[in-house]
């Protein structure tokens, strides 16, 4: 065998053996983690959600109307308490790929309040802020009384980037009906030129088993 040869073969069954061991390694990273997330669905799946547990991490009770609070980003991490992951992930209920991402992105999720209705079923609101999406929004959650997500709608928000916003807010006008007024100016072209903002009311009516039926009526638009 000649030496050039010899030196030649040596070198691809190197080459061979190390994309072999990324290979490997690589595989044996992806069912770790394939392995970490079936464990979180199995520990989601088995320690549903216990409201008792979570009474007296709410800000609130029962409120009946809802808006955005004026606080720095900073501050609502010492008038709120925040969610930690295994409640993230009981509340929401999603052990997607993207809901574990979004719990490890430029958001916080903070329990804001203990609701109680004619239902007889788990009923509460929690804050989120997202840096990300520059948002604001307070998301009103439906359970069974085993701890299952029913329905779930949003009662407050506030957004503004680059120029585009939104605000909304709302109120109970029964214990099965919700009133969201919201702005914004999403239908503008440039948001730093002139602006076109529409006003609009989504009412949801929340059913006897916690579904939910939502519509939404334009109020007016306006050129600003």
């Amino acid at each position: 065998m000649k030496p050039q040869f010899s030196l030649y073969l040596m070198s691809r069954i190197q080459y061979l053996q190390i994309s072999l061991g990324l290979t490997i390694t690589l595989l044996s990273s992806c069912m770790s983690k394939k392995q970490e997330m079936n464990q979180q669905e199995k520990e989601v799946e088995h320690d549903r959600l216990n409201v008792a547990v979570l009474e007296d991490r709410f800000k609130f009770k029962n409120l009946a109307e809802f808006s955005i609070d004026t606080l720095d980003w900073e501050e609502r991490n010492t008038v709120y308490q925040k969610l930690d992951s295994l409640s993230f992930f009981q509340i929401h209920q999603d052990t997607s790929p993207n809901r574990f991402a979004q719990y490890d992105d430029l958001s916080e999720n903070f329990f804001h309040s203990k609701q109680s209705g004619s239902r007889g079923l788990i009923e509460f609101t929690i804050l989120s802020q997202s840096e990300g999406e520059y948002c604001d929004q307070i998301d009103y959650s439906i359970f069974s009384k085993e701890g299952r997500l029913i329905s779930r709608f949003k009662v407050a928000g506030s957004c503004g980037d680059g120029g585009y916003y939104e605000t909304a807010f709302g109120r109970f006008i029964n214990d099965s009906a919700y009133e969201l007024l919201s702005e914004d100016n999403y239908k503008s072209e440039d948001a730093l030129g002139v602006n076109t903002i529409t006003y609009k009311r989504t009412l949801t009516n929340i059913k006897h088993d916690g579904t939910i039926v939502q519509s939404d009526t334009v109020l007016k638009e306006s050129i600003k």
